[in-house]
C-alpha cells in the first residue's frame, strides 16, 4: 500500500478523492449522509506527504506511531513526514487533503508561517477548535476541492498551492498552546526511537550508517534496527536512506543549482555515486526530478 492510499482505499460510500499529479491530494466524505463508516485501512510509514485530518463529526480512531488517537468533532490533526499512520474502523465526517513533503515545506518557507510557528517534523499535531474556526477552514478546504474537480490548466498547481497557504495560515493562526491534545512518548523503545530521529535529522548530510547513530544513542546497531523495525515496519537503513532522499527531494525542489554541488552538499564520494543512489530509492535520476519537479515546473502545461 502506498501513502497516497491511507485513506483512498478505505471503502468509503459517497467519498470524494482527488488527486493532481500525485502532488496534491484532497479526500472527504463531506457529501455522504449520516454519520458514514470509515472501514480500518492498512498501516503505511508515510514518508511523501504531510496531511492535514478535520473532524467535522464523530470520531476517527488511527494510531500514530503505535498511539491511538481519536480525532473528535472539531479536532484537526496534523501529520509530518517520517510517521507510522493506520486507520481504525470508524464513524465520522471528515475532510482532508495530502501535499508533497517538498511541496509543504516550500509553502511554509516562502509563506512564513514555518518561521513563525516552528513546525516540527517526525511528530504530529492534534488541537481541538471553536466551531466557528472549524468553518471557516471549510470554506477554505471547498475552494480547494472546487480548484481540485476543475479540468487541468496551465495555472492550477499555482492556485492549489495559494488555497492551501490560505488554508495553513488560517490553520495556524487559530491554534493556541491550550488548543493541543498531548500525546507522549511513554515506552522506551518509542523514546529511543525518537532520538534516532532527532539525531538524523541533524547528520544526515554527515553519514548514512547505521552504526554511526547507534553509537550516538549508545545501543547497538542490531537493537537500534531492532526499534527502527518495530516501530515504522522497515529496516534502519532504509529509513535514513528515505529521511536523506527526502532531504535531497527538498533542494532540488527549490533550487536550480548542478547535480555535483548537490552530491557535495550531502557528502557523497561523487557525483555518479550520488546519482546511482537517488535513482535506487526514487526511480528517477536527480537530473530527471530537477527536470520534472523543480519549482519552476509548476506553471509547465497540463497533464
Amino acid at each position: 500500500m502506498t501513502e497516497e492510499d491511507i485513506f483512498k482505499d478505505s471503502n468509503l460510500k459517497d467519498a470524494n478523492f482527488k488527486s493532481y499529479k500525485d502532488k496534491y491530494i484532497i479526500l472527504d466524505n463531506l457529501d455522504a449522509r449520516g454519520e458514514p463508516t470509515v472501514y480500518a485501512n492498512q498501516e503505511v510509514y508515510n514518508t511523501r506527504y504531510t496531511f492535514v485530518i478535520v473532524v467535522l463529526h464523530g470520531t476517527l480512531h488511527v494510531v500514530i506511531n503505535d498511539k491511538l488517537v481519536g480525532v473528535k468533532t472539531n479536532d484537526y490533526l496534523v501529520v509530518t513526514p517520517f510517521m507510522r499512520f493506520e486507520i481504525l474502523e470508524s464513524r465520522c465526517i471528515f475532510f482532508s487533503f495530502y501535499v508533497q513533503n517538498e511541496i509543504a515545506n516550500d509553502i511554509y518557507e516562502h509563506s512564513g508561517i514555518g518561521k513563525s510557528v516552528g513546525i516540527r517534523y517526525f511528530c504530529f499535531h492534534h488541537y481541538h477548535f471553536e466551531r466557528p474556526c472549524i468553518d471557516l477552514l471549510l470554506n477554505d478546504y471547498h475552494l480547494i476541492r472546487i480548484e481540485q474537480q476543475r479540468p487541468n490548466y496551465k495555472m492550477k498547481e499555482m492556485t492549489l498551492r495559494a488555497f492551501i497557504t490560505i488554508f495553513l495560515a488560517h490553520l495556524y493562526s487559530f491554534r493556541k498552546e491550550n488548543d493541543e491534545i498531548s500525546h507522549e512518548d511513554n515506552s522506551r523503545q518509542q523514546k529511543l526511537f525518537a532520538k534516532f530521529l532527532n539525531l538524523l535529522s541533524l547528520y544526515y548530510k554527515k553519514d548514512r550508517s547505521v552504526q554511526f547513530y547507534a553509537e550516538k544513542i549508545s545501543i547497538t546497531p542490531k537493537y537500534l534496527s531492532n526499534i527502527v523495525h518495530s516501530q515504522t515496519g522497515l529496516s534502519a537503513s532504509v529509513v535514513i536512506d528515505r529521511y536523506v532522499v527526502y532531504r535531497i527531494k527538498q533542494v532540488l525542489y527549490a533550487n536550480d543549482i548542478n547535480i555535483k554541488k548537490i552530491s557535495r552538499m550531502f557528502n557523497f564520494p561523487n557525483q555518479s555515486f550520488f546519482g546511482r543512489y537517488f535513482k535506487r530509492i526514487v526511480g528517477l535520476s536527480p537530473n530527471d526530478y530537477l527536470h520534472n519537479c523543480n519549482r519552476k515546473s509548476i506553471n509547465d502545461g497540463t497533464e
